[in-house]
């Protein structure tokens, strides 16, 4: 507990963690990026933090991440936001600072869209979250495909060739407009929701030779999927920000408890009003 005492404010320990602790030799690290549904950023940012440094992905894209999207910044990272359809949805989008991301202005709800430089090639994120009351006109997404796009997020959309068992309307309408923007889908290990045999958080990409993984991991009824691609990735060297595990841990301990009362504050304020 030395590095909270002499921490003495939460601010003083958030910038102990942050501080190097090693000062590696330049090499280059693979792209990895962190697909996960929240729902409810305000009791899972803590957990969100730690899956996207766990996975050591350099991207996030978080979904129905609620009206508390701001309670809680990820270290590192710069954040992109898109509202709703409804205050249960909206979509973050975050990238690190060791990257450069660029925010493609667009009015489309529950969609962000950022291009990503930094790496050995550009790249545009499409990060997506689309509700199973929302209709959606998949050609409002077209002219945004690009050389090397990465279309995710939680598309309520079942297909078997998805790693469903069935093809649902909405699967089929998705399919359709994928194949005719020659996007591939790069299969999990397992299928993403918890709570049945569907496959509904998807990548799409047209980048050769990627990989997803599913972590058997999270309090979300969505397992968190990784897409991890050798083909692009960046170099560090030894001012790229590493993280002290040991006041990372310090600091979701002792915050957990605080932002779990925070949620239920604002929960009892909604209440009332």
């Amino acid at each position: 507990m030395s590095e909270w005492l002499s921490g003495n404010t939460i601010n003083g320990i958030l910038s102990l963690w942050e501080t190097p602790t090693n000062h590696s030799k330049c090499q280059q690290n693979p792209l990895s990026i962190l697909n996960y549904n929240v729902p409810g950023w305000g009791t899972r940012a803590l957990e969100a933090v730690e899956l996207i440094f766990n996975s050591d992905s350099s991207i996030g894209i978080f979904t129905k991440v609620g009206e508390l999207w701001k309670d809680s910044t990820i270290p590192h990272f710069k954040s992109f936001y898109q509202k709703g359809t409804n205050s249960k949805g909206r979509v973050v989008v975050a990238v690190g600072k060791h990257l450069k991301a660029t925010r493609i202005d667009t009015n489309i709800e529950n969609t962000v869209i950022v291009d990503v430089e930094g790496l050995t090639e550009q790249i545009r994120i499409i990060g997506i979250y689309w509700p199973q009351c929302q209709s959606r006109n998949l050609e409002d997404l077209t002219s945004y495909i690009s050389e090397k796009t990465i279309l995710t997020g939680d598309f309520n959309a079942s297909a078997q060739e998805w790693q469903s068992l069935v093809t649902d309307a909405r699967g089929n309408q998705l399919k359709k407009w994928i194949e005719k923007n020659n996007l591939l889908f790069i299969p999990g290990t397992t299928n993403s929701s918890k709570r049945s045999d569907r496959h509904i958080d998807l990548i799409f990409t047209n980048i050769e030779d990627a990989e997803v993984e599913t972590l058997n991991t999270g309090t979300s009824d969505h397992w968190p999927i990784v897409m991890k691609s050798d083909r692009i990735g960046f170099q560090t060297d030894g001012n790229f920000p590493v993280v002290n595990w040991t006041v990372f841990q310090i600091v979701l301990t002792l915050l957990q408890d605080f932002f779990g009362q925070k949620n239920q504050k604002y929960k009892m304020q909604k209440i009332g009003t």
